[in-house]
C-alpha cells in the first residue's frame, strides 16, 4: 500500500477510546431532567429518555423518507429543540442546545482519551506528504469538543461528520464525500476503522484499500487489506511509509 495518497479514519474505536452509557437514569436523565425544568420544560428522568428516544425515531423517519435513503443522521440539536417544544416551551437559543448536548455526553460518558500514539500517528503522515480525513459517525455538538479536548480538531485535511451531512456510515455516498475531497481514485485511498459493517465492508465495495484496527477483540473478521490487533500505528505506519 505505499501508493496511498489519502488516508480516512474513523474516529470512535479507531482514535479514540471511548465508553458511553445513555441508560442511566440517574447519572444521565435526571441531571437533565433539572436542566429543562430550568427552562420550565418539565420532564421525569424516565419520561425525558422515552421522549428523546421518541423524537430521535421520528426525525430519522421523516429524513428517510425525504431523501430515500436508509443510514440517515438527524442533528440533535433538532431532536433537543422538539423536547422542549413538547412541553409548550418556544424556541432556545443555539447556546442552550449545545450547553444540553454537552451535559448529555459528559453525564453519559465513562471514558474518552485517545489511543497512545493517536496524534504521532497523524503527523507522521502529513509529514510524510499523505492527505489525511476524518469520517466519523458523530454529532458534531460534542464531537467537535471531544476532538478539541484532545488535540485532534486541527489534525486532518478535511473532517467529514455525519450529521453535518444528513447521511451516515455504511452510506457509500459518505465514503464518495471524502474521495472527491482527496482528489484521487478510490485505489489511492485507505479506510482505517473498526467497524467490519461500518467502515471496511463499505469501502472495499468502492474500491477503497482496508485497514481493520481490531481494537474490539471481534471474533468475526472481514476481508482486508492490512490487520492490526488493536491500535497497532506503528504496524500501520510501516505499511504506508516505509
Amino acid at each position: 500500500m505505499k501508493m496511498i495518497d489519502a488516508v480516512f479514519f474513523d474516529l470512535y474505536g479507531t482514535l479514540i477510546r471511548i465508553h458511553t452509557d445513555e441508560e442511566n437514569l440517574d447519572r444521565v436523565w435526571k441531571p437533565l431532567s433539572y436542566l429543562y425544568g430550568y427552562y420550565g420544560a418539565s420532564y421525569t428522568p424516565q419520561t425525558l429518555r422515552e421522549a428523546y428516544r421518541r423524537q430521535i425515531e421520528k426525525q430519522e423517519a421523516v429524513a428517510r423518507e425525504a431523501s430515500g435513503k436508509q443510514c440517515v443522521e438527524v442533528q440533535f440539536e433538532l431532536v433537543f429543540q422538539a423536547l422542549f417544544t413538547e412541553k409548550g416551551v418556544g424556541k432556545v437559543s443555539n447556546e442552550t442546545l449545545r450547553q444540553v448536548g454537552m451535559m448529555l455526553r459528559a453525564c453519559s460518558t465513562d471514558e474518552s482519551e485517545l489511543y497512545p500514539g493517536a496524534l504521532e500517528l497523524l503527523d507522521a503522515l502529513r509529514g510524510a506528504g499523505k492527505r489525511v480525513f476524518l469520517l466519523s459517525n458523530a454529532q458534531r455538538l460534542f464531537t467537535e469538543p471531544e476532538m478539541r479536548r484532545l488535540g485532534l480538531w486541527n489534525r486532518f485535511d478535511k473532517i467529514f461528520i455525519s450529521s453535518d451531512q444528513g447521511i451516515k456510515k455504511p452510506d457509500p455516498d459518505y465514503f464518495r464525500l471524502a474521495i472527491q475531497a482527496a482528489g484521487v481514485g478510490p485505489e489511492r485511498c485507505l479506510m482505517v476503522g473498526n467497524s467490519p459493517s461500518d467502515d471496511i465492508a463499505p469501502a472495499r465495495s468502492l474500491g477503497i484499500h482496508t485497514c481493520f484496527l481490531n481494537t474490539d477483540d471481534l471474533a468475526v473478521r472481514p476481508e482486508w487489506d492490512l490487520y492490526c490487533s488493536g491500535a497497532d500505528y506503528a504496524a500501520l505506519l510501516r505499511e504506508l511509509l516505509l
